[in-house]
């Protein structure tokens, strides 16, 4: 990943962040960073992005930091790194392995003191290394941006916590489970 990409997406952040949209908003625990896992899958748009089927699944991560800017709204910034997708037919194997940095709001919907529902929508700056092995090893690599969504619920715990789970993508789909710690 090209660091004039992080930068990019670091700068809009914070602009964002420092936006006068929270000025309204009064939460102790605006700020917070978390973790999660994810299952990835790769739907029939794959061979459009690889030019060859890319059907497996593997594992990802990301780890996210965020502001709540008003009840209802979130800025959050992201490193995940999409697992590594492989297909397997006869003696040809194909792999893509994938990573980025994704900067998204969130539209909250608050459920009393049990959690929220949330969307999210945002922009991703990924890069991708492809390997073809069949009668000898060919290895290229891709990077590039797209539109990222996604829909999710929070569990809240106690005043400083969350356990999320959220589905979303586009050509590669992941279905996460994550946990948040709101600072002070």
């Amino acid at each position: 990943m090209k660091f004039k990409y992080f930068t990019r997406i670091l700068v809009i952040g914070l602009l964002l962040a420092a936006s006068p949209a929270q000025a309204d908003y009064d939460d102790s625990n605006p700020f917070y960073f978390g973790f999660a896992l994810g299952i990835p899958s790769a739907d029939e748009e794959c061979d459009y992005y690889y030019h060859y089927d890319c059907d497996g699944s593997d594992t990802s991560f990301k780890f996210y930091g965020g502001k709540r800017l008003h009840e209802n709204l979130a800025i959050e910034i992201s490193y995940q790194d999409l697992g590594k997708l492989r297909d397997r037919e006869f003696n040809l194997t194909t792999t893509a392995e994938s990573e980025g940095f994704n900067i998204s709001l969130h539209g909250i919907i608050p459920i009393s003191d049990l959690g929220y529902f949330y969307g999210k929508a945002g922009y991703m700056l990924w890069d991708t290394e492809y390997t073809r092995i069949e009668t000898s090893t060919e290895r290229s690599d891709d990077e590039g941006e797209d539109f990222t969504y996604g829909l999710g619920f929070a569990f809240l715990f106690g005043e400083k916590y969350d356990f999320r789970f959220v589905d979303g993508g586009d050509w590669i789909t992941v279905f996460s489970f994550g946990g948040s710690i709101y600072l002070d």
